[in-house]
């Protein structure tokens, strides 16, 4: 839909089409401790959560944590194996009230009018490597020692984190069941077509902001002039 943009603009868009890093298709993630999650005890740290409490989800309200996975990544001296470089969300980046880092398998929960064109749905989860430079989300170091914390529920659920951020969970699956058997509520799109979707989205939002300045009185670059 928005080639057309791309084109009149002439938007250098490889800039944003390559990444630094390999993308990674989306995983069971985790969330970093200390990002805060809506409970039925409020806005909590992740760590702080447990088997049986409640977690606000974005289609069912309250829902029950019935596993906590917990995992422990140890970073040695120097550069982040490129996969597990986590993402740097800004602030208000993605609905978010402070800034926050991210996995790069973590599954993001998007809102676009773009996705109804090729998707037929304006709701799709897509990886969180593949939203780099998209409103200054980038790669970046999180620290030696990463505490992932990941609550799942009796099915796949989106959840808010830090106010507005919206983050996927997936139904913990047996090595004995068929992968693929129930249809998912939310549609987890592959890295490459999430990367062009991203893409469209960084390319709509450059367009609106860049060629369509409005000026304090609403008109752009419009004067009226009275004749008599």
């Amino acid at each position: 839909m928005f080639d057309w943009i791309t084109k009149r603009k002439g938007t250098p868009m490889p800039s944003v089409q390559s990444t630094n890093y390999p993308m990674v298709a989306t995983g069971q993630g985790g969330f970093f401790a200390g990002t805060h999650l809506a409970s039925n005890l409020g806005w909590r740290q992740v760590e702080a959560l447990g088997v049986g409490d409640r977690v606000l989800t974005f289609d069912h309200g309250m829902q029950v944590i019935v596993e906590m996975h917990r995992e422990t990544l140890l970073v040695p001296e120097g550069d982040m194996a490129d996969t597990q470089c986590p993402l740097l969300v800004p602030q208000d980046a993605l609905n978010n009230r402070v800034s926050m880092w991210v996995m790069p398998d973590q599954g993001i929960l998007l809102e676009s009018d773009l996705a109804v064109d090729t998707q037929g749905d304006p709701f799709v989860v897509v990886p969180a490597c593949t939203l780099e430079g998209y409103r200054g989300i980038q790669r970046a170091q999180a620290g030696q020692r990463l505490e992932l914390v990941m609550p799942r529920f009796a099915q796949d659920e989106v959840v808010y984190l830090e106010a507005g951020l919206l983050a996927y969970s997936p139904t913990p699956n047996s090595i004995l069941e068929t992968v693929g058997t129930e249809a998912s509520l939310y549609r987890v799109l592959p890295q490459d077509a999430a990367r062009a979707l991203v893409i469209d989205m960084i390319a709509e939002e450059d367009f609106w902001t860049v060629d369509r300045p409005v000026e304090a009185g609403g008109f752009n670059d419009v004067q009226f002039v009275s004749v008599r």
